[in-house]
């Protein structure tokens, strides 16, 4: 869990495993136990958007 906190508040691009691209800022990494980890980010159009770090195949820290 640790680890996934370092990304908040960071401006990040990442893909998940099923293709999807998501740029935007890290608000919440959220453990909600059993290994489940949440991260939520505001996307560059200004959408809340959710998904379990398993399903993260790249993430990397933007410019600001």
């Amino acid at each position: 869990m640790d680890g996934w906190k370092r990304w908040e508040g960071k401006k990040v691009f990442l893909v998940l495993k099923n293709n999807r691209q998501y740029s935007g800022v890290v608000e919440e990494v959220h453990d909600a136990g059993n290994g489940i980890i949440f991260l939520s980010i505001t996307d560059r159009f200004g959408k809340w958007v959710t998904f379990t770090v398993s399903e993260i195949e790249i993430i990397q820290e933007e410019g600001r």
